[in-house]
């Protein structure tokens, strides 16, 4: 046997590491495969601006001549500075039931941050938290969605082994939204309305949506500044995430809400269900993948919740009660049967309440992010 760590130079390169995981997961009917040109625009150094403040590097492991496995390591300064330490990221880190494979990619990874005084190393985590982070530990008979990686059952066995240890869980929770009291959101929205002076914003159209942008992300930095793992997105790490996201929104399913002063005071970011879509597409648009891209937007029985951030000043108020109801009705107009919540931190009591008080719900999958000191 024989194993061999290549380090990703070049484009080719790139493509292979890229591509290693539709292969791996190509006959796995849980995984929703990133798209190819998606993982090229976060990887790449001259695409994404997150690498203006991150070191990386990328392996791929060869056994036998073939690939193997993958790992991405990283280090963002920013992190650095706001946890006073010099702390790494791994991700991207893939590979064949094979301890040998595994740890041969981990111990190259660990090499490297070595030579840049890391103290601590994290992972599975992306060069920010929109990217897909936490390793499945539980759900492996459950369908991934378009924000979130599938990954095998033994990649846990292989990380502890290595010395390992959990820093923290994100629960994912189903929703049932097809039997949602509808009545009752609308008349606690409109009584919340009545008193607070909260109102729904309507944009008409996406290019008037694109003018809340700068302060959607504000408000999104400072509510999600003290949760686990996450660094503030820059300027142009916003401008690269709103191109980003832009082309897959519905307008219906978008929820800003205003104070009586006219400032945004909270918005949540949902969109229909690409699992199935990204299932079918096996990573590329072309030459059918866009068909079932369209169709996910036409027409679905599943939205999935992406982004929520409520100002910590009027979290009592409900304005929650607003953007429920205002979700509820789309999903009622669109047929909508279930709701996938994407990940929530187990100790996040404020959402997962949320989630408990206005829905049935079951929590069918949990991931995890694990931590060794150097």
């Amino acid at each position: 046997m024989s194993i061999a760590i290549k380090e990703v130079k070049n484009k080719a390169d790139l493509k292979a590491f890229i591509h290693l995981y539709t292969r791996m997961y190509k006959d796995c009917k849980y995984s929703a495969s990133p798209l190819h040109f998606d993982e090229v625009g976060t990887l790449r150094t001259d695409k994404n601006p997150a690498h203006k403040h991150c070191t990386s590097q990328y392996w791929i492991a060869y056994k036998d001549g073939k690939p193997a496995g993958r790992i991405a390591a990283f280090i963002n300064r920013l992190e650095c500075e706001k946890e006073n330490k010099m702390i790494g990221r791994f991700g991207w880190y893939d590979f064949i039931d094979d301890k040998a494979v595994s740890k041969a990619l981990m111990d190259e990874a660990i090499k490297w941050m070595k030579e840049k005084s890391v103290v601590q190393l994290h992972g599975p985590l992306g060069f920010s938290d929109l990217d897909r982070q936490g390793l499945l530990i539980e759900g492996f008979e459950e369908m991934s969605t378009f924000a979130t990686n599938y990954n095998y059952p033994y990649y846990q066995a292989h990380l502890e082994k290595m010395g390992f240890e959990k820093s923290t869980d994100w629960v994912e929770f189903s929703l049932n939204v097809e039997h949602v009291d509808y009545p009752r959101f609308k008349k606690i929205a409109n009584f919340v309305s009545q008193k607070k002076g909260y109102e729904i914003i309507h944009c008409k159209n996406k290019k008037e949506l694109r003018t809340y942008v700068p302060a959607i992300f504000r408000l999104l930095n400072k509510e999600y500044e003290g949760l686990y793992g996450f660094v503030s997105l820059t300027e142009e790490q916003i401008e690269y995430y709103a191109d980003m996201f832009i082309g897959l929104i519905k307008m219906d399913l978008i929820c800003l809400v205003k104070d009586k002063e006219g400032k945004l005071v909270g918005f949540g970011l949902t969109m229909p269900s690409f699992s199935k879509a990204c299932l079918k597409a096996q990573g590329s648009l072309f030459p059918t993948g866009w068909f079932h891209f369209l169709q996910a937007m036409r027409k679905n029985d599943t939205i999935d919740f992406y982004l929520i951030a409520i100002d910590k000043e009027h979290q009592n108020n409900g304005v929650n009660a607003l953007f429920m109801a205002h979700i509820a009705e789309a999903a009622m107009k669109m047929k909508v049967k279930w709701a996938e919540t994407n990940i929530n931190l187990e100790d996040n009591d404020k959402i997962q309440s949320m989630w408990s008080r206005s829905f049935d719900h079951r929590q069918h999958k949990r991931r995890r992010c694990y931590s060794i000191n150097l």
